[in-house]
C-alpha cells in the first residue's frame, strides 16, 4: 500500500525534512512540543508541491498541520500559509469561494507569532487579487517600509528567512495580479543591491530571476527561463514569466 506524503512526514521527519528540498534553509527546529514540530515539519513539507503547483497537496499537509496544533500559538502560522496557499488556488483557478476563504484565514491573525508587517503584506497580497483599488501601491509602500525596518517582519525561518524573502513575495503577487508598473517600480528600488539581497538561498534566487526575465527578458528569454524553472522543479516561477 503507497504512503501518503502527510503520513510518511509524520511518522518520519527526517523525511520532512528531506521533503523540503537541499535548496532551502535549514529547516528551524526549537525546543517545540512534539505536535508543533509535527505540523513545521509538515509545513515545510508542502512547499514543494506549492512550487509545483500542486496547491490541494500543499492544502491537505497544512490542514494535517492545523490539526495537530489548534489552541497553540504555532496555529497562526498555519492559518497564515493556509490563505497564502487558498489564494494561489483561487488565482488559478479563478474561484471566488476560495478567495474568500484565504481572506477568512488572513483575518485570524493576531500576531502570536507573525509580526505585523508579515500579517500587512497578506492582507495586501490577497486584495491586490481581489482587484481592489489602491492595493499594489500599498503593497510597494509596505514592502519599502518593512525593507527599511526589518523587525516588522519575521525572518527566523518560520515564515521568512531573509528580508529579500519578503520582497519577492510581494513582487510575485504584484506580477500576477497584473500591477506590473507597480512591480517594475518596486524591482528597480532592489537592482543595485541584487547580489546581496536575493542570493541567500537556491530558491531565492529563483524566485528573483523569475521576477527580473518577466519584467526585462526577451519573450525568447522568457521561454528559455520557463524550461528551465521546469526541469528544476519550480513551476510556479515557470508561470510567473508567462
Amino acid at each position: 500500500m503507497l504512503l501518503s506524503r502527510r503520513t510518511i512526514c509524520q511518522s518520519l521527519p527526517f523525511f520532512a525534512v528531506a521533503c523540503s528540498s537541499a535548496d532551502d534553509p535549514t529547516l528551524v527546529l526549537r525546543a517545540l512540543s512534539e505536535p508543533e514540530l509535527s505540523a513545521r515539519l509538515l509545513m515545510r513539507s508542502a512547499v514543494v508541491p506549492e512550487r509545483a503547483g500542486r496547491y490541494l497537496e500543499a492544502l491537505n499537509l497544512v490542514q494535517s498541520a492545523l490539526a495537530l496544533v489548534r489552541g497553540r500559538p504555532y496555529e497562526e502560522v498555519c492559518h497564515a500559509y493556509r490563505a497564502v496557499l487558498l489564494g494561489e488556488y483561487a488565482r488559478e483557478k479563478g474561484d471566488p469561494g476560495a478567495l474568500n476563504e484565504a481572506i477568512q484565514e488572513a483575518r485570524r491573525l493576531r500576531g502570536r507569532i507573525l509580526h505585523d508587517g508579515d500579517i500587512m503584506q497578506l492582507h495586501y497580497q490577497l486584495a491586490c487579487l481581489e482587484g481592489r483599488e489602491g492595493a499594489a501601491s500599498a503593497l510597494v509602500r509596505l514592502s519599502l517600509d518593512v525593507w527599511q525596518q526589518p523587525g516588522q517582519m519575521l525572518t527566523d525561518g518560520t515564515w521568512h528567512w531573509a528580508r529579500g524573502g519578503f520582497i519577492v513575495k510581494s513582487l510575485e503577487t504584484l506580477i500576477l495580479s497584473q500591477h506590473l508598473r507597480e512591480a517594475d517600480r518596486l524591482t528597480q528600488e532592489f537592482l543595485p543591491i541584487e547580489n546581496k539581497t536575493f542570493y541567500v538561498y537556491r530558491a531565492l534566487e529563483w524566485e528573483w530571476a523569475a521576477i527580473k526575465t518577466k519584467l526585462y527578458g526577451t519573450p525568447d528569454e522568457q521561454r528559455a527561463f520557463r524550461r528551465r524553472a521546469c526541469q528544476a522543479g519550480y513551476v510556479r516561477q515557470a508561470v510567473i514569466t508567462l
